[in-house]
């Protein structure tokens, strides 16, 4: 098969840095040099047409047997992610991230006396979230959680299940959160 710019590709073995199975895209072709742009490295580099492969993408994840994962942008075994939740239809999903990836987002876990701490101020009857201050009946209207510090096990505050799950979309990360303050400054008044 002959490979085109803008084709999605696989190294076929690992080229400098550039893991095997990672997921690429071909910006330019000349003769026998191929210049693909590496998505998981963010890098572009110049390589041989022997050393990449073409890759169907339509042909990766539900229901296929293997699956890019998001944050490396390796073609991975369907095993290689574990299982996130049940979708509407009562089907399991995988996570998006691969299992490497994964512990590495999930950083260090909640230590178990910094987890006892947290029980210790467990709220009973309602519960107000310190940060989006939805204010909810314990265990009826909203879940809360124990929020920690995913570098250190240390623990934060008991904050509601949504704002755990907006902290973990943006990795904690304080220059992702400015960004999304700016992004939405920029399109307040649109």
């Amino acid at each position: 098969m002959s490979l085109n710019v803008n084709d999605f590709i696989i190294a076929s073995k690992k080229i400098d840095d550039i893991e095997q199975k990672s997921v690429g895209l071909i910006q330019k072709i000349s003769a026998d040099q191929i210049t693909v742009f590496f998505i998981g490295k963010k890098k572009t580099i110049k390589t041989s047409s022997k050393n990449i492969g073409f890759l169907d993408i339509t042909k990766t994840g539900k229901p296929h047997k293997v699956k890019i994962c998001n944050i490396c942008h390796i073609l991975k075994n369907e095993d290689d992610f574990a299982i996130n939740q049940t979708d509407g239809k009562s089907r399991k999903t995988s996570r998006p991230s691969c299992k490497v990836c994964r512990s590495d987002i999930d950083g260090v876990k909640l230590k178990t006396a910094e987890g006892k701490k947290l029980d210790a101020i467990k709220p009973d009857l309602i519960f107000t979230c310190p940060i989006c201050e939805k204010m909810s009946i314990v265990g009826v209207t909203a879940n809360f959680v124990k929020d920690h510090n995913h570098k250190t096990g240390t623990a934060r505050e008991w904050i509601c299940d949504s704002c755990n799950t907006g902290l973990g979309r943006f990795k904690d990360d304080i220059k992702l959160l400015e960004k999304v303050i700016v992004y939405l400054k920029k399109h307040e008044n649109k």
